[in-house]
């Protein structure tokens, strides 16, 4: 019987996610941009993983897939790394960008509650 053993990286992935939750990222996001329903992930999932990258391991929107795949991303957000490509990333990102004013705004009120409280 052979075994394989996969490591992944888990840095402050776990930190991220935790805040990220506590600021209804995904939430926000998704009340603004509602998702289509065929989609196997919602905007809101992905900005949160998105904002994970930038804040671990900053990688061109076209190796966000990869570094999903070599950090812990599954494990901590759920998210399988294989629907993270730069397709779908664009998609999500061009959802937010009307939205960009009430998306800050709603996630820096979401900040201020939460250091309140």
């Amino acid at each position: 019987m052979i075994e394989s053993v996969v490591t992944k990286r888990l840095g402050a992935l776990p930190v991220a996610a935790e805040f990220l939750r506590r600021l209804d990222v995904a939430e926000i996001v998704d009340a603004l941009c509602p998702p289509d329903p065929r989609a196997e992930l919602t905007h809101g999932q992905v900005i949160e993983v998105l904002v994970a990258n930038r804040l671990t391991a900053p990688a061109p929107l076209f190796r966000v897939r990869d570094w999903a795949r070599s950090w812990a991303v599954e494990e901590v957000f759920g998210v399988e790394a294989d629907l993270l490509g730069d397709d779908r990333l664009a998609r999500a990102l061009d959802a937010i960008a009307p939205h960009l004013d009430r998306l800050a705004s709603s996630v820096g009120a979401a900040a201020t509650r939460e250091m309140r409280g």
